[in-house]
């Protein structure tokens, strides 16, 4: 029995270590150090994309239903031909609608 103690002990020692070494990269090689720093900056764009999409929602989309009419992408433009002609090219599936994943695309 005291055997059994000192193991379950000693085991609870030495995993929080080993646990805390991986999270710290130990043990990493180059290459997986490098496939983690691109996963990491791919988040990060990510992330830029979807604030931005966000910005422009939260800016033009007025009955907040998640997409943008012709209308409300016309919202606060100089060139409305300019406009139109973006709106057009960005509505890939035609629906009149902009919606987030079509501005994310965009953005990309």
């Amino acid at each position: 029995m005291k055997p059994t103690i000192l193991l379950i002990a000693f085991l609870s020692l030495v995993t929080p270590l080993h646990a805390k070494q991986k999270k710290k990269g130990g043990g990493m090689s180059p290459e997986q150090k490098q496939e983690q720093a691109e996963k990491q900056k791919e988040k990060a764009e990510r992330e830029k994309t979807r604030l931005a999409v966000k910005e422009i929602l939260d800016a033009k989309d007025k009955n907040n239903d998640g997409s943008l009419s012709l209308d409300e992408y016309l919202i606060g433009e100089t060139d409305m031909e300019a406009a139109k002609a973006k709106f057009t090219k960005i509505n890939v599936n035609g629906d009149r609608y902009v919606s987030r994943g079509e501005l994310e695309k965009d953005l990309e």
